[in-house]
């Protein structure tokens, strides 16, 4: 019994450790070569509590079993024990992130429901809040519309574009936390879906989240919803799309009131090295090399197309993202108020990529964040939720 109780804490140390320590602190610099481990990152550091109690039990039941009695198990519980130690750092992290992230918060911050609550996921509808999923916009493209659950027609509209590299993904992946912060405080949500490259140019996705807009304007009031005002939002490749469609708007069905961009990309030439470069956005996205065509790349950067008439920007970023450091971020609102556009920068201390993937604390204060940012911004009035 001994032995497999010294094999088990073996077996768990070494394999948790460096998850755990990678959560903590990566040890592949972002700016320098591209990291898969950013999404285990990503989970370890929204669920940190759940993964502590796992733990802490794993270390019990190897201790409780004997598993002490060979220096294996000793090796794989002081394993263990750093894990834990750096668990309870990534906690605090999020709280000081958190604690920060409530400065920006007037309003209320909903609360998390159901298993959720530990794990992230699943994120159910909260009580006030009605989804209709599945609402075809564009040929087969669907979108997902969330609304408060009420008989209000005429809302205000944000319409958000997902992200998933340009080639794949899905709005209920992404942002639930923020679709109901915002149906709660009287606002309705399009999670829309688009065409992926490389069957489609990044042109025709950043063309089809400005027909998404024109949609909302047209058709959305025969689903029960009239916008009273029109805004983009979006996340990653996302809110790279989202920020290309509101500075490219062409016409006033296309024009928005405002745009939030959460973890995007906004120079997709890297010039600054803000990122490491990515092999999938000359092989699947551009299908080309900036050296090929440069000039195609500044027409599909956000900080080339910024002009006098660019709408009020929101940027939020993790300043522990791993796949799009928080330099690009960054980057693009000291061009936005070079160029003397309204911006405003939210870094989210201890966040890593996709953070809103997860329902977690610092989730659902930042969709509070979004929020309350435009009702300020847009609608000029303190939250009500």
């Amino acid at each position: 019994m001994s032995v497999i109780a010294a094999a088990w804490l073996f077996l768990a140390g070494i394999v948790s450790l460096p998850i755990v320590w990678n959560a903590a602190k990566p040890v592949i610099d972002p700016t320098r070569r591209y990291s898969p481990w950013w999404l285990p990152a990503m989970v370890i550091s929204e669920t940190a509590p759940l993964w502590l109690v796992l733990h802490l039990a794993a270390i019990a039941v190897g201790v409780l079993g004997g598993g002490l009695d060979s220096a294996f198990g000793i090796v794989g519980a002081t394993m263990l024990g750093v894990s834990s130690v750096l668990l309870v750092w990534v906690l605090t992290r999020t709280a000081i992130g958190v604690r920060r992230l409530r400065r920006h918060v007037s309003g209320a911050i909903h609360r998390a429901r159901g298993p959720g609550r530990w794990r992230g996921r699943p994120i159910p509808t909260p009580p006030g809040v009605r989804e209709q999923h599945s609402i075809e916009w564009r040929g087969p493209l669907t979108l997902d519309l969330t609304r408060p659950d009420d008989d209000r027609r005429k809302l205000p509209v944000v319409v958000y574009v997902h992200g998933g590299g340009w080639t794949g993904g899905d709005p209920q992946r992404q942002a639930r936390d923020l679709y109901h912060a915002l149906a709660l405080d009287g606002w309705a949500s399009l999670g829309i879906r688009y065409p992926f490259t490389p069957h489609v140019t990044v042109e025709d996705q950043i063309a089809a989240v400005r027909d998404a807009v024109r949609w909302a304007r047209t058709e959305l009031r025969a689903h029960g919803v009239e916008p009273s005002t029109v805004v983009l939002a979006g996340g990653s490749a996302g809110g790279h799309l989202a920020a290309m469609a509101a500075l490219t708007a062409d016409g006033d069905d296309e024009r928005v009131a405002a745009c939030v961009g959460m973890y995007g990309v906004y120079d997709m030439a890297n010039r600054n090295r803000t990122r490491a470069h990515w092999d999938k956005i000359r092989n699947e996205v551009m299908l080309s090399t900036v050296d090929e065509q440069p000039e195609r790349y500044r027409a599909v950067s956000p900080i080339d197309r910024v002009h006098d008439d660019t709408p009020p920007f929101l940027i939020v970023h993790g300043t522990h993202d791993t796949l799009v450091p928080a330099g690009e971020g960054q980057q693009f609102v000291e061009v936005l108020r070079a160029a003397g556009r309204p911006v405003d920068y939210v870094p989210v201390y201890g966040a890593q990529h996709a953070f809103d993937a997860l329902s977690g604390v610092t989730s659902r204060t930042a969709a509070a964040v979004i929020r309350d940012w435009l009702g300020v911004t847009v609608l000029r009035q303190a939250p009500t939720a």
